[in-house]
């Protein structure tokens, strides 16, 4: 049965992947491996505190068990998994046993098991039995992240679709989003500890968790403490069998979420005020009970705050307060960023509103006023929050311009959006397990956050202006500025998009169907579906993430964060190039800062819509024997940790 699933495995993963998933599957190689090496350097390192290293290690291994944790959540179906085989008459026992060893013959596990050598190095330097004792500890070790993986995967599919999986994904991604952003803090904040150790009660509670277990045990076999060896490794294996017990019963289809259903009589909906009356105000209602009761919505509701207070806090290891005014303008950012795919999202549901004529306008009214009945008050009150918890007055008038502004942009640029760059989804009802198959709106999501920055940059530059001139009321003149260009991006922008929904809308129509437009479907005969990350060549994707990696860099740290600084008067200079230039000097260099960040999203976007299938593009050409034979299709599995 084993040696059946590995080949089962590795056939899969030779029929679906493509050339540009194998680029991409490269570079996430390249980074493990470094990341691998890294922790094996660190093994040998020398520092002044003597429990230091060990801290360290054990740090390392908790985030590598963190990874394992949350990489396959995000990566998509594995190649294979319990539900493949749930109709077969085969032992669960048996089914986890080939399970888990076609999920230790990846890539990814020998990269983990080269991290995991750690333990070896940091062993032969305390003794020859310590050494003997790290071999078995590094397989429980690998044994731990594999299946702690495979049973926090299933547990996330069991909550997926409901409300709760939903906070629970926005919250994950959320934090690895900051946290794949923000990293640099965490550098800076590591090089603080090398050099004044770390907090006791942390270092007890990271030795604690089960990823430190073998550590502990093989520096108990260096002092020659053997209860204290075989105690930890115990426990250890005692895990790992629970977690393949656990692993074992949860295998199958399972279903957690039950279907709610409810409705409201006639003469409840004729007791509602005017605001739900109407066509809109029905469209208006029906909206926003789907932001409370669909779990897509959910994630978006939590997504945005989640990501901004979490980004908040990695500044305040330094102390540093004056980003804590912004959180609700980068809430309201991420927010309309990750909603710009309203239509996409209710899939072929759309056919709904084409077949009542003339209520397109109304529909996207509705949905405007939705988003901000949700997020705005949301975000005002993290903008409130923020102000009062930094204390500093001076920062208020550009925190609420920013928020007022992202809010009536993002009202705005969301319903354009969903219409013009509508990305295909599946149907509520066929929705999967991974946040990531919810449609492919990595453009979307780059040319939202582009344009919405866009829109706050008029009332961000008149309070520039204010504070360069020190004109307090052309500071405060940035909120009625931020308020009125909201307002007509809200105005025009809704009445774009109403005109686009009902000149194209079944074309759009269409595209849901489908999941490509009908003239490109016609014209070069590509299979529908096709997301561009599948035909983009191994050197583009290259290019486009590193572009994607400079407009973060340049954006945000090189560019916002000093911005914050020289406005909050901290002397504070960090690693911000701006702050180590010549006073005169940084105010223009934050500024190609903020215009390099702004270039690199762009060019990234350019990146990824050059590689979508062109309309004018030659339709392949089939062979003879291609033309005879039926078409083929192999559903294909991004690669995860365990693949």
């Amino acid at each position: 049965m084993v040696g059946v699933l590995i080949q089962m495995k590795l056939a899969v993963l030779r029929h679906s992947t493509t050339d540009a998933k194998r680029a991409l599957n490269g570079l996430g190689y390249s980074a493990g491996i470094c990341l691998a090496v890294a922790t094996l350097v660190l093994a040998f390192l020398d520092f002044s505190h003597p429990r230091l290293l060990m801290d360290l290690l054990a740090v390392t291994f908790a985030l590598w068990a963190l990874g394992w944790m949350a990489g396959p959540i995000f990566a998509g179906e594995p190649p294979l998994n319990g539900e493949h085989f749930h109709r077969q008459p085969v032992p669960r026992r048996t089914l986890a046993t080939g399970l888990l060893a076609a999920a230790l013959v990846a890539v990814t596990t020998a990269i983990t098991l080269l991290a995991f050598c750690a333990l070896v190095v940091f062993a032969a330097r305390l003794s020859w039995v310590a050494v003997v004792v790290s071999v078995p500890a590094v397989v429980l070790l690998l044994l731990l992240v594999v299946l702690l993986s495979r049973v926090v995967t299933l547990l996330f599919r069991m909550l997926s679709k409901s409300r709760l999986g939903g906070v629970v994904t926005a919250t994950v991604t959320a934090a690895m989003v900051s946290l794949a952003s923000f990293s640099w803090i965490l550098v800076i904040g590591v090089s603080l500890l090398l050099e004044y150790g770390f907090p006791p009660a942390f270092s007890t509670v990271v030795r604690a968790l089960p990823s430190s277990w073998s550590l502990i045990a093989v520096e108990a076999a260096g002092r020659g403490d053997w209860a204290g060896t075989a105690g930890p490794l115990l426990a250890l294996a005692v895990v790992v069998a629970a977690l393949f017990l656990a692993w074992s019963a949860l295998l199958g289809p399972q279903r957690m979420d039950r279907p709610v259903v409810r409705g409201s009589s006639a003469r409840r909906a004729a007791r509602r005020g005017p605001l739900f009356q109407g066509d809109q105000g029905a469209i208006y209602l029906k909206e926003l009970r789907t932001w409370w009761r669909d779990p897509v919505r959910t994630q978006a509701i939590v997504m945005g705050p989640a990501f901004a207070v979490i980004t908040a806090l990695f500044p305040l290891i330094f102390g540093f307060t004056a980003f804590l005014p912004f959180v609700g303008a980068a809430g309201a950012l991420m927010a309309a960023a990750t909603c710009a795919n309203s239509y996409g999202q209710d899939g072929t549901a759309l056919w709904l509103t084409l077949t009542v004529p003339g209520k397109e306008k109304a529909d996207v009214r509705a949905r405007q006023l939705a988003w901000l009945t949700v997020f705005g008050p949301l975000t005002l009150a993290l903008t409130l929050a923020g102000c009062l918890l930094h204390g500093d007055a001076t920062l208020v008038p550009w925190a609420l311009a920013a928020t007022l502004a992202a809010l009536g942009g993002g009202s705005g640029l969301l319903a354009w959006v969903s219409v013009t760059a509508l990305v295909p989804g599946p149907d509520p009802h066929k929705s999967k397990n991974s946040p990531m198959d919810h449609g492919d709106v990595t453009g979307q999501s780059f040319l939202m956050f582009f344009l919405v920055t866009l829109a706050i940059s008029p009332a961000l530059g008149v309070a520039w202006a204010g504070h360069a001139l020190d004109l307090p009321a052309l500071l405060w003149a940035s909120v009625p500025v931020a308020l009125l260009a909201g307002v007509l991006c809200h105005v025009a922008l809704g009445s774009a998009a109403a005109r686009t929904l009902r000149d194209k809308g079944p074309e759009l129509l269409h595209l849901m169907r489908s999941g490509k437009p009908a003239a490109a479907a016609e014209e070069t005969g590509e299979e529908a579906g096709t997301s561009p990350f599948e035909t983009m060549s191994g050197k583009h994707q290259a290019l486009m993430w590193s572009a994607m990696a400079v407009g973060v860099l340049g954006l945000f740290p090189q560019g916002l964060v000093p911005l914050g600084i020289k406005l909050s008067g901290s002397p504070a200079k960090v690693w911000f190039l701006a702050l180590h230039v010549p006073e005169p000097w940084q105010w223009p260099v934050i500024a190609v800062m903020v215009a390099i960040g702004l270039a690199g999203f762009w060019s990234a976007y350019l990146v990824y819509r050059a590689a979508a299938p062109s309309p004018s593009s030659p339709a392949p050409t089939a062979s003879p024997a291609s033309a005879s034979s039926p078409p083929t299709s192999v559903t294909s599995s991004p690669a995860s940790p365990g693949s």
